[in-house]
């Protein structure tokens, strides 16, 4: 089994090799970058299990790196390192998605054990997003079937659905099925890169091109060499792109920022969308002759609504790993909790169903899943409180499950929006809930 690539990024001389030394004591494989452009360098190369950063750094903020690494961090956890004078920035980054903060001078012991807590998960996760899992009911079967089809052709692909479909498990069951499998798989969100570093981000940069280019950066084409570039969101590419991307498609070559050659492209495009790119091409937001180079081969992921056959091992799956991840002893999921599960209409798809079995499988009394643990909007539905100190608990209890529901189950973070700590809420909870 391989060891998990943990990145830290720590300008201290001292901290950071101390932490380096002790993580590869405890059988991590460790990166440690001193600054961010030497962070995003290294999660360029290759995608961290796990991510430990300062938030002050000598070229930028903890904010700074997070946005800047939106494209590579996937779902990679992010921990903040923070003094005092830093946690409202802290507090920023984790509700902006990061998983957790912790503040210096911090207890290692306490860091490794955050760390591993963080990466226990069970190997059918990372088969998510290879070959195994990804046909799980007739309508993705067909799907596959025509993906596989096409995966060992140059043509490019658009595949298009709503938001959390499943749109990058498809394009990396494509790469993970061709010939370029062994190649790298670059994943690049095409709307959170800042609009100044559009063109260093997917064309590289050489060193002095412009005030700050210290040195020379490889961007995402280069990045991806003979492998495959996956595009999302490439709705939202602005113009210049869009015209610099076209070129790509036409003949292969691109050129980095202050650079005086050209470099060739031999990899595949594989892009996603879940805007109506038809439409935006007759208004002219999006160039029609880009469309028609990308929309060579379209699939399209339906909605899980119109996969309900996928729902029930979908979710006994999801459960699984969520139940490994955070350590509970969560099994199995009712048959009243399954009829609920095929009468949602699933507004945010996969993602939402993981969501929302995340937060239970925290949240959960048992072992087994009632209906309102996966869907606590229907305790709303609950009698009326028969005294004061009965409207004070319910109302208390439905405060803490909102607040679970917009952390998605991050009980620390759930913590820090109603200003109490993690015990508290476990107590209060628990309290809240025996009295019912």
């Amino acid at each position: 089994m391989s060891r998990h690539h943990v990145l830290v990024v720590e300008d201290d001389a001292i901290l950071g090799g101390a932490l380096t030394q002790r993580l590869k004591l405890e059988d991590f494989e460790v990166t440690w970058a001193k600054d961010c452009d030497q962070a995003l360098i290294a999660m360029r190369r290759r995608r961290p299990d796990f991510v430990l950063s300062d938030i002050v750094l000598p070229d930028g903020s903890g904010e700074d790196l997070y946005r800047r690494a939106q494209p590579w961090l996937g779902d990679t956890p992010i921990l903040f390192a923070t003094a005092f004078g830093e946690i409202d920035q802290a507090v920023r980054l984790v509700k902006a998605g990061a998983d957790d903060y912790l503040t210096k001078p911090y207890d290692v012991d306490d860091v490794i054990e955050r760390i591993r807590g963080r990466l226990r998960r069970p190997a059918a996760e990372v088969e998510e997003n290879g070959v195994v899992h990804f046909a799980l009911s007739p309508a993705t079967e067909r799907i596959a079937e025509q993906l596989r089809r096409v995966s060992n052709t140059d043509l490019p692909v658009l595949i298009t659905g709503e938001t959390g479909t499943g749109k990058e498990v498809a394009a990396r069951y494509l790469h993970a099925t061709s010939r370029r499998a062994k190649q790298p798989f670059v994943a690049v969100n095409c709307g959170a890169i800042p609009h100044d570093l559009l063109e260093s981000q997917f064309f590289g940069h050489e060193r002095g091109a412009f005030t700050g280019a210290s040195q020379s950066h490889v961007g995402f084409f280069e990045e991806a060499g003979d492998g495959t570039l996956f595009l999302d969101e490439v709705g939202e590419l602005d113009a210049r792109l869009q015209i610099a991307l076209l070129r790509v498609l036409e003949d292969g070559r691109f050129r980095p920022v202050g650079s005086r050659t050209d470099r060739s492209f031999q990899g595949r495009i594989i892009a996603a969308t879940n805007a109506d790119l038809d439409t935006m091409r007759i208004e002219k937001t999006f160039r029609e002759d880009l469309y028609y180079r990308l929309s060579v081969i379209e699939i399209s992921l339906p909605p899980l609504r119109h996969r309900t056959a996928e729902i029930e091992p979908l979710a006994d799956r999801l459960l699984r790993q969520a139940a490994h991840r955070h350590g509970m002893d969560v099994r199995w999921i009712s048959p009243d909790a399954f009829t609920a599960l095929l009468h949602h209409d699933w507004p945010g798809n996969v993602r939402e169903l993981r969501n929302r079995l995340e937060r239970a499988t925290v949240l959960a009394r048992g072992n087994m899943l009632a209906p309102e643990d996966i869907f606590p909007e229907l305790a709303l539905a609950a009698p009326e409180p028969d005294t004061l100190a009965d409207a004070r608990r319910q109302a208390e209890s439905e405060r803490i499950d909102r607040a679970l529901i917009e952390s998605d189950g991050k009980v620390g973070e759930a913590a820090r929006r109603l200003g109490i700590s993690r015990t508290t809420l476990w107590k209060r909870r628990a309290s809240n809930k025996g009295d019912q």
